[in-house]
């Protein structure tokens, strides 16, 4: 999409040679001079790394639902999947063998360049996202549906954000759980007061801190609001150990409440849980969305004057009643193609992943400089009603 010249006073922002400008402090007016696409006319899709979450995740006997890109461009009716692009030429073969009628690439900026396409995703190394995605907004593209972690440091993760809002392009990260109706319904209840006002998070993940240490970020910040500063902790005092394993810490929320990450350092031992507790009650979600249980305060049969938790009588347990629905990652991606037609924001959009970056670097630079608190946000982004953005510094090398 264009953008309508403003008056004088304007300031510019270049990033490459993507280039827009606007007037300091207002917010971007954008122009509708993108062609409009029919009813029926199919969104283009393309893929921009066809390793484990691009393709072949599907390839898992074990995985009984669709896990990749690939399988959830093909699960939508109204997209057409075009492209792949991936060096690896196995990789290309796999894609292909799908059979799929696309083209398939060794570079992403040829596949940019020869292909009209609606929407990108990004399903490369993290150091990778900043420059694919700044490339896929010159390329014209509507929607960018980035793996996470968006970036690789706050500054980057930044940066892409302001592009794509600059250009009128909608960016969706994959904190994947988002989608997942036991943390839709969790967050309902929350919502609703279920609990009371929620005072402490306490979250479980495994392996590294930029790996599922940022969908644990993400839900905790989904669930109790945006997070005011961290203090990290690493078992490995080592220089960079905190890239090899996870790092744990502890949180404070902008709403009053604390919270407490812990970290399993063996991914292979998958352990995703929260526990959220409230005013009036407990959130239990296990099992990286097996089950959610829920607890009242109720008067103590064995204590005068105490309350203990309960299972709630209405609620209680939750559990998937295995009845067949969508994948998380085919919800995600209707979502984003929803969105491009409605101008709506995505459940997990580019701020979300530039807060959920934030964290993780703020944790790794309290583990650095001897377990210190460090105040977020790291890297001020655009604010959409002022449309201007203070740069932070760059905590990580990529």
């Amino acid at each position: 999409m264009r953008c309508s010249l403003p008056p004088p006073e304007k300031r510019r922002v270049s990033i490459g040679s993507f280039i827009i400008s606007r007037r300091k402090g207002s917010p971007l007016s954008l122009s509708s001079t993108m062609p409009h696409k029919s009813a029926t006319e199919p969104y283009r899709a393309g893929v921009i790394g066809l390793g484990q979450i691009g393709n072949l995740f599907d390839e898992d006997p074990r995985r009984k639902e669709i896990w990749t890109h690939t399988g959830a461009y093909l699960a939508l009716p109204n997209v057409t999947l075009t492209a792949g692009a991936d060096s690896d030429e196995d990789r290309r073969r796999r894609f292909l063998y799908r059979g799929v009628t696309a083209n398939a690439y060794v570079d992403y900026r040829t596949m940019l360049q020869a292909e009209r396409l609606d929407v990108v995703s990004i399903c490369t190394p993290t150091a990778l996202h900043h420059e694919m995605v700044l490339a896929s907004v010159r390329a014209g593209a509507l929607a960018i549906f980035c793996e996470k972690p968006l970036a690789a440091t706050s500054e980057q993760a930044a940066e892409m954000v302001e592009a794509c809002q600059a250009a009128g392009v909608l960016l969706a990260v994959n904190h994947t759980r988002r989608w997942e109706p036991i943390y839709v319904r969790a967050k309902q209840l929350l919502s609703d007061g279920e609990i009371g006002r929620i005072e402490s998070i306490v979250g479980y993940y495994p392996g590294k801190v930029f790996t599922m240490g940022t969908h644990l970020f993400d839900l905790m910040r989904f669930f109790g609001g945006d997070v005011q500063w961290v203090c990290g902790q690493s078992p490995d005092p080592r220089p960079g150990s905190d890239e090899e394993g996870g790092l744990s810490g502890q949180m404070q929320f902008r709403s009053g409440a604390t919270g407490c990450i812990v970290s399993g350092r063996d991914r292979a031992n998958h352990v995703f849980e929260l526990d959220i507790f409230g005013s009036a009650g407990r959130l239990r979600l296990s099992g990286d969305g097996v089950a959610m249980d829920l607890y009242r305060f109720e008067e103590s049969p064995r204590y005068s004057g105490y309350r203990e938790l309960a299972p709630d009588a209405g609620i209680g347990r939750v559990i998937p009643d295995g009845q067949p629905q969508d994948s998380r990652l085919v919800s995600a991606m209707r979502d984003v193609i929803d969105c491009i037609g409605s101008g709506s924001q995505p459940a997990c959009n580019g701020q979300d992943g530039l807060a959920a970056v934030d964290i993780a670097c703020a944790l790794c630079e309290s583990v650095k400089l001897g377990n210190v608190r460090v105040d977020l946000p790291l890297v001020e982004s655009l604010v959409p009603s002022s449309g201007c953005r203070v740069a932070g510094k760059q905590l990580l090398k990529t």
